[in-house]
């Protein structure tokens, strides 16, 4: 059996474990702070589209809207959706413009449970992948405007 450390290292190893979580908390604060900053950036440049009303098949896209969505589909929907074929906890998006409606897109990433409970290719979905779509943060419907932009311009709209 190896003998006890001295006092003076078994001070020194807590002191090392002391520093290793203040330098723990200090990174996921600083990461905390960059991503506020970031989604306050994000809520910022859509308030721009806050009044901009849906757009319409055929409409050009907005390619400076589209790239907002990019952002937003990256922090509160590429968890569970894809746009490239990949079916992730949800299906993959690609091609949605084409099968869906603009507003059903709309209808679905604003009240997922109501949609789900009418409308029949919805809860098929659900039914599909055994989850209800969940969105992870307030959507306002600017975020909505710019992650259907988005999609739009994924399908090549």
């Amino acid at each position: 059996m190896a003998p006890d450390p001295s006092p003076r290292r078994r001070v020194a190893g807590a002191r090392m474990a002391g520093a290793l979580v203040v330098a723990c908390v200090v990174a996921l604060g600083v990461w905390w702070a960059r991503r506020a900053a970031a989604e306050r950036a994000l809520g910022a440049a859509l308030s721009d589209y806050a009044a901009a009303p849906l757009a319409e098949a055929g409409d050009p896209v907005d390619d400076a809207l589209a790239d907002l969505g990019a952002d937003v589909f990256q922090r509160r929907c590429s968890a569970c959706h894809g746009v490239n074929g990949e079916e992730k906890l949800g299906p993959d998006l690609a091609g949605v413009t084409r099968r869906r409606g603009l507003t059903w897109i709309r209808s679905m990433i604003l009240r997922p449970d109501s949609m789900t409970a009418v409308d029949p290719v919805a809860s098929a979905l659900k039914a599909r992948y055994g989850v209800q779509m969940m969105v992870t943060g307030e959507l306002t419907p600017a975020h909505v405007r710019a992650v259907v932009e988005f999609l739009r311009r994924a399908d090549g709209a």
